[in-house]
C-alpha cells in the first residue's frame, strides 16, 4: 500500500492563495462601500476610510503574494510554514471597515 503525503503538491498552497485573494477583495469592496455611504456626512473621514481601505489591500495583496511563494517553497522543501502578517492585515482591515460603519452610525 502506498502512502501519501499529508499534503498534495501545490494544490493546497494555490487553493490557500485564492481563498485570501477573496478574503481581501472582499474586505476592500465592504471597506469601499463604507466609505460610499460615509461620503454624503462627512467627505473626508469616507476619503480616509477609502485611502486606508485601498493601502491597507494592497499591503495585504503584498504580504499574501510573498506568503504563497514562500509556503509553496517551504512545503516542497521539508521545512515549517506560516507567519502572523496576513490575519492580522485581514484583522486590520475588518476593524477599519467596523470603525467606518461605526462612525456611519454615530453621524447619522
Amino acid at each position: 500500500m502506498r502512502e501519501h503525503a499529508p499534503w498534495d503538491a501545490g494544490l493546497q498552497n494555490e487553493r490557500t492563495g485564492l481563498a485570501w485573494q477573496r478574503t481581501m477583495l472582499s474586505g476592500l469592496a465592504c471597506s469601499l462601500l463604507v466609505a460610499r455611504l460615509l461620503a454624503p456626512r462627512s467627505l473626508t473621514l469616507a476619503v480616509l476610510t477609502g485611502l486606508v481601505a485601498l493601502l491597507g489591500t494592497a499591503v495585504l495583496g503584498t504580504v499574501s503574494l510573498r506568503r504563497f511563494r514562500v509556503t509553496g517553497a517551504a512545503l516542497h522543501g521539508g521545512r515549517p510554514v506560516g507567519d502572523g502578517r496576513a490575519p492580522l492585515l485581514i484583522a486590520a482591515l475588518v476593524i477599519l471597515t467596523a470603525a467606518g460603519a461605526l462612525a456611519y452610525v454615530l453621524i447619522a
